[in-house]
C-alpha cells in the first residue's frame, strides 16, 4: 500500500514539472530575421528552427535572398523549388552557421502572396563592400561599363564604374529571361540599379567583398543617357570638360607600341603616349593601329584608359620616329618609343642596365636579346618604350625601358679584350711567371755550378788520366820499342862475339846508341806540352818504312813494303803523321815479339783525301776477343792513337791465320 502511494506521488510530481516546462531559446521559432542575424556562430549551429514571411528579392544557385521589415538573409532552397522574384512566402526550417553569418535552411517555403521591393538602401559602390548591404535590398547608382550574358539569357554580369570604386553586377533569375539588348544599350550611361548584396568569402571563412544581385530589367534604370562625344586624341583623354556631369567612356586612336600582358598595353599617337588596360585579354601585336573606348584612368601623375575595348583601326599610321632621350631617367617622354645610347655595365635574366652619363637605367628585354647581347661594357644603342612611375606632384618613382625585340638593340662598340680586370689578371700572371722563371733561374744555377765543379772536376781527372795514358804510349813506344831493339843487338852480340868480334863491337854499339835515343825519346815525352822530339822532321812515311825494315833484319824477318797512289799530295800533318809513325812501329814490333812471323808486309794507299795503312804478318795469330795479358798495352796505345786521329783502327787476326792491323784516316 505504502509503495502504491509512493509511485502516484512521483507521477503527479512528473505531471506537474511537464506542465509547468518552459523551452529554450533554441526551441522556440524565431519570427523575423533580426533575431536570426543576431545569433553567434555558436548559437546558429544549434540549428534554432524559424518561422516567418519574406519577400523574394533575387536568386541564387543554391537559393534566394529574402527580406522582412527587420532585415534582409539567405535562405538555402533546391534551384527547382525556388520562388519567383517579388513573390511573399512563408517559410519554416532552421538556422545553421554559415561562413560569415547565419542562414537558413528551408524545409517548407508556401507562397502568401506578391508585393514590391521594400524600399532600398541607397549605396555608393564602395560602401556596399563593407558589408552592411549584404542580402539587403539596397540601390546604387553608377556608370554602366560592360555587360556580358553567355547562351543563356538568365545569367550573365555587368561592371558598375562610380569613381575609382568598381562592382560586379550578376544578372540572375531562375524562371525569366533578360532583355539583354536592352541592358547592352546602357553601357556608357549613367545608371540607377536595384538588387540586393552578395558577399564573397575566401577559403578561410574571410570576408572579401560584395557583388550585387539584379534580377529583372526594370531593377536597372537610366539616369543620363551618354552620347557617343566625338572621338579624341590620345592626349586629351584626361583634359576636363565642363559639358559633362559625370564620367563616360571616350573614344581615341594610337598605334600599339608594347604590349605589357594579356590586358595591359601601352599606345602612342604622334609624340604622346599612354597605358590602357582593357577589360578583357586582348589579341594585338606591336605596330599595330587601334580604335580604344574605355574610362579615363588616373594613373599617378599620368592619365591612361582602363576597362577599354578595342577594335582595329584602317586609318591609323604608325608612330613617329623613336624620340632621342638625353635623360631617361626623366619623367618627360612617358609612355613613348625613345632611343638612347648607353654602355651595357650588367646582364641579368630579362634586364639589363645601361649607363648613361652618370645614371644606371634599367632596361627589361624579351629573352631573344640575352643571346645577341655583347659583353658587358659594350656601347648600344636602346630602342624602347620608356614607363614611368610617378605620384600626383610628378615625383619620379621609378623608370624602366622596355624592348620589344632583339631588333630594338644594336652594338655600337664592343670593348677591347683587356679589361681592367683582364690586364690585373695579365700583370698577376706574368708576375708569377717571372718569380718562378727566376726561382728556376737560381735553382738551375745552383744545378749549373754543381755540374761545372763535377765537370771540372772529371775533366781535371780525364786530363789527368789522359796525360797518364800519353805518357804510357809514350813510353811505351819508345822505351819498349828501343829495348826490343836493343835486345835484338845484344842478342846479336851473343851471336858475333866469339866469331866475329869487330861486328859483335859494332852490335854493341848500335845497342848503346838505341838506349840513349829511347832515354831521350822518354825524356822529352814526360816533359809532355809539345810535339815528341823529331815529329817536326819526321819523314813519313820512309822514315817509318825505314825503321820498320831495321828492326825485321835484326829480327832475320823478312820485310815487304807496298805503296799505292803514295806520294807528296798525301802529306800528313806533323802529329798525325808522328801517330801513324807509332802505330805503325807498334804494330811490327808486336808482330816480332808475338806472333813468330816469318814476314811482315806494310801497305800504303792513298785515295779520295782518304790513306790506308795496313801491316799484316804471316805468324801464329790470337783470338781478338781474348783479354790482353797482363802489362801488354800495345793494341790499347794504338787504339787511343787513332782515336785522338779521328780514324778508324781494325784488328783482324785468327789462331794460326796471322794478323792484320788497318788504320784507316783522312788526310786532307
Amino acid at each position: 500500500m505504502v509503495w502504491r502511494n509512493s509511485f502516484l506521488f512521483l507521477l503527479w510530481t512528473g505531471a506537474a514539472s511537464l506542465l509547468a516546462y518552459d523551452p529554450p531559446v533554441s526551441m522556440r521559432p524565431l519570427r523575423n530575421v533580426a533575431d536570426i542575424r543576431k545569433l553567434s556562430y555558436e548559437e546558429s549551429r544549434l540549428a534554432p528552427p524559424v518561422s516567418l514571411r519574406v519577400t523574394v528579392l533575387s536568386h541564387h544557385p543554391d537559393g534566394f535572398d529574402g527580406q522582412d521589415n527587420s532585415g534582409g538573409l539567405f535562405f538555402e532552397l533546391p534551384a527547382g523549388k525556388l520562388p519567383h522574384i517579388g513573390d511573399e512566402v512563408e517559410v519554416s526550417g532552421n538556422v545553421t552557421g554559415g561562413f560569415y553569418g547565419p542562414y537558413v535552411i528551408i524545409d517548407e517555403a508556401k507562397r502568401a502572396g506578391w508585393r514590391q521591393p521594400p524600399k532600398p538602401l541607397n549605396f555608393r559602390p564602395d560602401f556596399v563592400q563593407t558589408g552592411l548591404g549584404d542580402n539587403r535590398w539596397v540601390e546604387i547608382e553608377g556608370l554602366m561599363v560592360d555587360v556580358t550574358f553567355g547562351e543563356s539569357k538568365r545569367e550573365g554580369s555587368g561592371l558598375l564604374v562610380t569613381g575609382q570604386s568598381d562592382l560586379v553586377i550578376r544578372f540572375r533569375n531562375a524562371h525569366d529571361d533578360f532583355d539583354v539588348t536592352g541592358l547592352e544599350r546602357m553601357i556608357g550611361s549613367w545608371v540607377r540599379l536595384q538588387g540586393s548584396g552578395a558577399p564573397l568569402f575566401n577559403d578561410q571563412r574571410q570576408r572579401i567583398g560584395s557583388d550585387i544581385i539584379c534580377s529583372r530589367n526594370q531593377f536597372v534604370s537610366v539616369l543620363e543617357k551618354t552620347e557617343q562625344s566625338e572621338p579624341v586624341t590620345l592626349d586629351e583623354i584626361g583634359r576636363w570638360d565642363s559639358r559633362r556631369t559625370r564620367q563616360g567612356l571616350v573614344e581615341t586612336s594610337g598605334t600599339v607600341t608594347l604590349v605589357e600582358g594579356p590586358s595591359s598595353l601601352v599606345v602612342q599617337s604622334g609624340t604622346h603616349g599612354a597605358r590602357i588596360n582593357t577589360l578583357t585579354p586582348v589579341d594585338v601585336s606591336v605596330e599595330e593601329p587601334v580604335i580604344l573606348t574605355g574610362l579615363p584612368e588616373t594613373q599617378g601623375y599620368f592619365v591612361g584608359l582602363r576597362y577599354a575595348t578595342l577594335s582595329p583601326s584602317e586609318t591609323g599610321t604608325p608612330p613617329s620616329a623613336p624620340v632621342p632621350d638625353d635623360n631617361p631617367l626623366s619623367r618627360d617622354h612617358a609612355f613613348q618609343l625613345v632611343t638612347f645610347s648607353g654602355k651595357l655595365i650588367e646582364k641579368g635574366r630579362g634586364v639589363i642596365n645601361v649607363q648613361v652619363n652618370e645614371a644606371l637605367v634599367p632596361v627589361n628585354s624579351p629573352p631573344e636579346v640575352s643571346k645577341i647581347l655583347p659583353p658587358e661594357g659594350s656601347m648600344l644603342r636602346i630602342r624602347g618604350v620608356k614607363r614611368v612611375e610617378a605620384n600626383e606632384r610628378g615625383e619620379v618613382r621609378s623608370v624602366t625601358i622596355a624592348m620589344r625585340s632583339a631588333s630594338d638593340v644594336e652594338v655600337i662598340a664592343v670593348p677591347s679584350w683587356w679589361t681592367p680586370a683582364r690586364y690585373l689578371t695579365a700583370i698577376l700572371i706574368l708576375a708569377s711567371g717571372a718569380l718562378l722563371f727566376l726561382t728556376w733561374l737560381l735553382e738551375l744555377n745552383k744545378r749549373v755550378k754543381k755540374q761545372t765543379t763535377l765537370i771540372k772536376e772529371q775533366i781535371e781527372s780525364n786530363a789527368t788520366l789522359e796525360e797518364r795514358n800519353r805518357i804510357a804510349r809514350e813510353l811505351h813506344d819508345t822505351l819498349s820499342q828501343g829495348f826490343s831493339g836493343v835486345g835484338y843487338q845484344l842478342a846479336s852480340v851473343s851471336n858475333h862475339l866469339t866469331s866475329d868480334p869487330d861486328k859483335a863491337r859494332t852490335k854493341l854499339d848500335a845497342a848503346r846508341q838505341m838506349v840513349e835515343h829511347s832515354l831521350a825519346e822518354a825524356r822529352d815525352s814526360l816533359i809532355g806540352l809539345r810535339v815528341p822530339a823529331g815529329a817536326e822532321s819526321l819523314d813519313f812515311p820512309n822514315a817509318t818504312l825505314t825503321a820498320a825494315k831495321s828492326r825485321c833484319e835484326e829480327a832475320d824477318v823478312n820485310f815487304e813494303a807496298e805503296r799505292n797512289n803514295w806520294s807528296g799530295s798525301a802529306k800528313l800533318p806533323a802529329e798525325t803523321a808522328y801517330a801513324c809513325h807509332r802505330i805503325v812501329l807498334e804494330a811490327v814490333t808486336n808482330a816480332l815479339r808475338h806472333s813468330g812471323a816469318s814476314k811482315i808486309r806494310v801497305s800504303m794507299a792513298a785515295e779520295a783525301g782518304r790513306a790506308r795503312i795496313v801491316v799484316a804478318d804471316d805468324g801464329k795469330g790470337f783470338s781478338t776477343t781474348d783479354r790482353a795479358p797482363e802489362g801488354h798495352f800495345g793494341i790499347q796505345g794504338m787504339r787511343e792513337r787513332a782515336q785522338q786521329l779521328g780514324a778508324t783502327l781494325a784488328i783482324q787476326s785468327a789462331p794460326s791465320q796471322g794478323t792484320s792491323v788497318e788504320l784507316s784516316l783522312n788526310f786532307q
